[in-house]
């Protein structure tokens, strides 16, 4: 007769739960790993427009996330008002952070059939003596209203690729034309001009207030920690923030990157639109050339559709 440990009808459901709670409160793909568990139980894959009524279709992304879950009472035992300690050995450790792609814990609680995440990086992994522990936070609930935070890591690429893609083209115009326009709107009203008058170092400096709003709303991190995030020396970052420079496009898409990535370590929630860095590119493009600056006027000016 086969036996059948309660250890493993709990480690089913774990991942059963998982699963169910990605497909239907996250609108993701979850795909288990049925190979040999060595540390990786399921691939999660991001999918746009995930918060569209049913029955709409919806793109995937390719994006992905790696998930170790944990599952059962024992796994909330080391408990703080913050959320639970779960323990790892350094080979668990050494194989999270060496994966091609970035990996998220997960424990399952039976008793609540709730399950709470934390993503595995240098800023939550705490050596612990000879072992390590990673902080999986109360307010890190598996439901609807994690799909930004979670999905931060599988957005990013590597190699300096574009952090986040999710709005659509046209949404992203619409927003940063909207921002942008609207930082114009103070900042010549300041000087006593109209937006009809603003100049390309207007557009400069209402750049650098958009992207210091940003700075600012993770928490202003010191220039030298974006200076090891981006590779940019502190002078040019100050410069950039200051808006006595307009940085390149590509610099404007690892500022970006960096400072989101400062909001995540620091469990800053930020709105997604400040995420978007094909808004970003867009807000860019408008500052560095003077033809865009006119359709941003020209649309501000018939109230038109900033689209």
């Amino acid at each position: 007769m086969t036996v059948v440990p309660p250890t493993h009808l709990v480690d089913r459901a774990g991942v059963s739960r998982a699963a169910y709670l990605v497909t239907t409160q996250l609108g993701w793909l979850f795909r288990e790993q049925e190979t040999s568990d060595i540390g990786i139980d399921a691939h999660i894959e991001v999918v746009d427009e995930a918060d569209v009524p049913a029955g709409i279709s919806r793109r995937g992304t390719g994006r992905l996330l790696a998930v170790q879950i944990k599952s059962g009472a024992s796994q909330f035992t080391k408990s703080t008002d913050l959320g639970w300690w779960l323990y790892c050995d350094a080979s668990h450790i050494e194989y999270w952070k060496n994966h091609s792609l970035p990996v998220a814990l997960m424990l399952f609680e039976p008793e609540s059939e709730r399950v709470y995440w934390q993503h595995v990086n240098d800023a939550t992994i705490i050596t612990a003596g000879k072992s390590y522990k990673v902080l999986v936070p109360l307010k890190n609930r598996l439901d609807g209203s994690c799909r930004d935070e979670l999905g931060v890591p599988a957005r990013r690429q590597t190699g300096g690729g574009v952090a986040i893609a999710k709005p659509t083209r046209e949404s992203s115009v619409r927003q940063a034309d909207h921002e942008l326009a609207s930082a114009i709107d103070l900042l010549v009203a300041g000087m006593g001009k109209t937006l009809e008058e603003a100049t390309p170092k207007d557009f400069r400096f209402a750049f650098a207030s958009q992207l210091r709003a940003l700075y600012r709303r993770v928490g202003a991190p010191r220039l030298d920690v974006l200076s090891v995030k981006t590779g940019y020396e502190v002078a040019k970052l100050a410069a950039y923030l200051e808006g006595a420079t307009l940085p390149s496009r590509g610099r404007v898409v690892a500022i970006v990157e960096a400072l989101i990535e400062c909001a995540y370590e620091k469990g800053i929630k930020i709105p997604g639109y400040l995420m978007d860095v094909r808004a970003w590119e867009r807000m860019w493009r408008v500052a560095d050339r003077p033809g865009m600056q006119k359709i941003v006027k020209n649309k501000a000016r018939k109230g038109a559709p900033l689209s």
